[in-house]
């Protein structure tokens, strides 16, 4: 048996992972289109965020008006 044979597999895979990150590296950058649809998407992400919190906020006051309205004349 050789005495590189045991450094043989770690040694390509470091070799390949560093091409790997040298690749990714050198990949182009974004472009103005990719910005632009990137911070729209995000835009409506938080405009269904806001409007997700909203209906759940008017679902708990209707609730919570539901549960007055009937405890109430007990009370």
């Amino acid at each position: 048996m050789s005495t590189t044979f045991p450094f043989t597999y770690p040694r390509r895979w470091a070799l390949s992972t560093g091409m790997k990150l040298i690749r990714w590296a050198r990949r182009p950058g974004p472009t103005t289109e990719t910005r632009r649809r990137k911070s729209a998407a995000r835009q409506q992400a938080r405009l269904r965020e806001y409007a997700r919190e909203q209906r759940v906020r008017e679902l708990r006051e209707r609730d919570i008006a539901r549960y007055l309205s009937q405890v109430r004349p007990y009370i």
